[in-house]
């Protein structure tokens, strides 16, 4: 400071003016500062590179699961999936180490130049496995990739007034049996899961309430995995999806979804009770708590006939299969057809799905069903709801919890690393 300067007001610095300090001021980091920094943002970076790639390999996995059993190129891919031929090469690459796509045999050129190696979903080399247990059933059902039955089997017998343990123990050594027919045939076969449908509520691995079977508070995940044991036969495990329980009428749903493709409909199935599922584009609504759809305990009247779940007038009362065989398919339509209405005044779907015994009723019961809704629902003269049967009618909640872990798979595939060759 000059003598001029002294006792002069301090002078503040220009707009864009370097601050004595240097270009940071009193905030310019440390060396070690930037280090960390920079070490965050590559690891963000990682991150979003990691999420991208999972999305890619999901994607083509995607294409190759939609597209003609020929098998499709990787040139259509690519175009399909608006990815560039060099990063589809590589995650087909992929996708052939993990054991899910093959390449699809070719029938020769048909023009100029090499022609395109086709692929296609690996055939006889995952499955899922999927368990069924009813009032008067066990069932088990082995799934490939492609949705076909490599195995099933089937037995009869009163399970209602068995211990649930003694059940799931036979559930487990029926399973075991199945998947071994399945593997005399297909040696290099996989498991990707398990999945137990149950006629019941069921949350995390525990059957809450199942009536039907008289089981309260099971948990079954855990009963029904040391019955199966902790070796799938012939490999290391029960696949990266493990043991999971689900609703019948919900992995039925999820069968019928499979079929249909991305469409939304509202299901209702019926056997010995009733029950629903709301699906969107293809993919189940569970709610909040995984309970959606109880359509068998929607009311119909109040004043009714008791149910078992403790209320009266239930839709179950009415459509479940006592009713059907002791009302009129007039009564049974017009119930059907007001728990119906409601749901649909509250998700706003336009097409009705009827399974189980329902869907072969639908002759009958189908032109008191279709007045109640032409009556009941709000939109119904600018929006019509369609009634149809199921597509799926041949154990389609069995065939719903072998496709669980195959359909996971196909959304997640990378979940399969470390799984391969077991």
């Amino acid at each position: 400071m000059t003598d001029d300067d002294a006792g002069a007001p301090p002078r503040r610095r220009t707009r864009g003016e370097a601050h004595p300090r240097g270009q940071q001021g009193e905030r310019q980091e440390r060396p070690t500062q930037r280090g960390q920094r920079q070490a965050q943002r590559g690891q963000r970076q990682a991150a979003r590179q990691a999420g991208l790639r999972s999305h890619n390999i999901a994607l083509v996995l995607d294409h190759v699961a939609r597209a003609e059993p020929g098998g499709v190129s990787r040139a259509a891919v690519a175009e399909a999936a608006g990815l560039t031929r060099a990063t589809v090469s590589a995650l087909v690459e992929r996708l052939l180490s993990l054991g899910l796509v093959e390449w699809a045999p070719t029938s020769g050129p048909t023009g100029v130049g090499r022609p395109a190696s086709p692929i296609r979903l690996a055939r006889g080399r995952w499955a899922g496995l999927g368990l069924e247990v009813g009032a008067n059933h066990l069932a088990v059902a082995v799934l490939d990739l492609m949705g076909q039955t490599l195995a099933q089997t089937e037995v009869r017998g009163d399970f209602a007034a068995r211990p649930p343990g003694d059940t799931l123990e036979a559930l487990g050594r029926l399973g075991v049996r199945t998947w071994e027919q399945a593997r005399a045939v297909h040696a290099e076969l996989g498991a990707l899961g398990v999945a137990l449908a149950v006629p019941g509520i069921v949350r995390d691995g525990t059957v809450l309430d199942a009536p039907r079977l008289g089981w309260i508070d099971v948990e079954a995940s855990v009963a029904l995995h040391g019955a199966l044991g902790n070796r799938a036969p012939g490999g290391e495990g029960w696949g990266p999806f493990g043991v999971a329980i689900g609703n019948e009428a919900s992995l039925a749903a999820l069968a019928e979804a499979a079929r249909r493709g991305p469409e939304t409909f509202l299901y209702v199935s019926a056997g010995v009770g009733v029950g629903g599922a709301y699906v969107v584009d293809g993919q189940l609504q569970g709610g909040a708590h995984g309970f959606a759809s109880e359509l068998g305990h929607v009311v119909v009247d109040p004043a009714g006939p008791d149910c078992r779940c403790g209320a009266t007038g239930c839709l179950e009362q009415y459509a479940g299969a006592t009713a059907l065989a002791r009302l009129a398919p007039e009564e049974v339509g017009r119930a059907l057809g007001i728990a119906v209405a409601g749901a649909v005044n509250v998700v706003d779907v336009g097409r009705v799905v009827l399974g189980g015994t329902l869907a072969t009723a639908l002759p009958r019961i189908g032109a008191a069903l279709e007045a109640e809704l032409a009556t009941r629902v709000l939109a119904y003269p600018w929006a019509p709801v369609s009634v149809e049967a199921a597509l799926v009618t041949d154990l389609p909640a069995l065939h719903g919890a072998a496709l669980a872990p195959v359909l996971e798979a196909l959304a997640d595939p990378e979940r399969l690393e470390g799984h391969v060759g077991s």
